[in-house]
């Protein structure tokens, strides 16, 4: 007889097993199969040899700019009253190529924000907002900026400024003008109010505008006081205000045209309230308007050697044009210009260089050069900006 190793072979050839045994012993080895199976499976596939795994690899890069906060928080408390107020944001390049930062969207234009054009890897740098206050209401504030860059790749980042602005400050409405006049007729300029809301309210000495078809000046029937409507408590604060009135000429010359209405006052802190305007006058006639590059400047207002003081404007106008004068302001502006040939007969070219000689008055942040030509018929002016560090 052969035997093997088996424990059905250990059985007597003769021996049956009963139902009942031959049931419950089946039933113990599906339970254990069903148990132990999918772990006797489990081990030999981990047993069995198999494939190399392809290597990992990112599949969507990370922004290059890393900044240090994204939001700057001036506090809950009302902040103490100054013509401007400063947030810096620091960041760093994270990335292996240098940052080209495109440009930075504003949620008001109270900001002008300064920062580097091309951050080089590994490198530090900030993005400094200063804001205009003379130009807010009292009351909590946000405001966003989102600032556009390629690392190389097109990217953007949202940062914000949150400020409590106090209850007794210099208010001005409205921020600016933006006007239209296309035809022959004049009209009254909208009336902009300067309110105070300080124990020692400022006085406007002066006022006055610095294109010559808008006149502007002290509204002698105003109010000399109104109530604060921002705050709605028993002690609402009253308001010392000057209002300005004036009017706007007609058929004043072709173009889109930066102004400046400016009071002098006798606040050494605010020693000029200025409302930036842009009035669009006609059209011009097809083919003959200027070219102008850029169409805004902007200087840093201090005395360090290396800031940027002096600026080039490039303006494409016809052939015909004849200049006669150029002005600016503030004084501490200075315009020269001269014309060069064109690219063809019909065009010539105006080189004006503007350099900021001195330190204008404290805080000053808006100024203009205007270029008269034909007469006073035609008027080409450029905005500019002063960046105080």
């Amino acid at each position: 007889m052969t035997t093997t190793n088996s424990e059905c072979s250990q059985l007597p050839p003769n021996e049956t097993i009963s139902p009942e045994i031959s049931g419950e012993s089946a039933g113990k080895r599906l339970l254990w199969l069903a148990t132990l199976g999918p772990l006797l499976l489990a081990s030999i596939a981990y047993a069995m040899p198999s494939k190399p795994l392809p290597p990992l690899s990112v599949t969507k890069s990370r922004p290059a700019l890393l900044f240090a906060t994204y939001m700057y928080h001036h506090g809950d408390e009302a902040i103490e009253l100054e013509p401007t107020l400063e947030s810096e944001f620091r960041f760093r390049n994270e990335g292996t190529e240098p940052v080209r930062i495109i440009s930075v969207e504003r949620s008001c234009g109270c900001m002008v924000p300064r920062y580097p054009k091309e951050v080089a890897p590994g490198e530090t740098a900030s993005l400094q907002v200063p804001l205009q206050t003379i130009n807010q209401t009292p009351g909590p504030h946000e405001y966003t900026l989102t600032v556009h860059y390629e690392d190389p790749q097109p990217r953007q980042t949202t940062l914000t400024i949150k400020a409590v602005f106090p209850e007794k400050m210099v208010v001005v409405q409205p921020k600016a003008l933006y006007l239209s006049q296309k035809s022959e007729k004049s009209f009254p300029l909208p009336t902009v109010s300067i309110s105070d809301y300080r124990d020692t309210p400022l006085k406007v000495n002066e006022v006055f505008s610095s294109a010559t078809f808008i006149s502007a000046g002290i509204s002698r029937g105003a109010s000399a006081e109104i109530i604060q409507t921002s705050f709605t408590d028993s002690e609402t604060p009253h308001a010392s205000t000057t209002n300005i009135a004036g009017e706007v000429a007609g058929s004043i010359p072709a173009g889109r045209h930066h102004a400046l209405i400016a009071a002098a006052t006798n606040d050494p802190d605010f020693p000029y309230v200025v409302v930036p305007m842009v009035v669009n006058g006609p059209a011009y006639p097809q083919g003959q308007a200027p070219i102008v590059s850029p169409s805004q400047l902007r200087f840093v207002a201090s005395d360090h050697p290396n800031a940027q003081r002096k600026a080039r404007v490039q303006i494409i106008v016809p052939a015909a044009w004849e200049f006669t004068h150029a002005t600016a302001w503030p004084d501490q502006l200075s315009v020269e210009y001269k014309e060069t040939d064109g690219a063809n007969d019909a065009e010539k070219m105006l080189l004006v260089d503007v350099e900021l000689t001195e330190l204008p008055a404290a805080k000053i942040t808006d100024g203009i050069v205007q270029l008269y030509a034909n007469g006073g018929r035609n008027l080409i002016t450029t905005k500019v900006t002063f960046l105080w560090p």
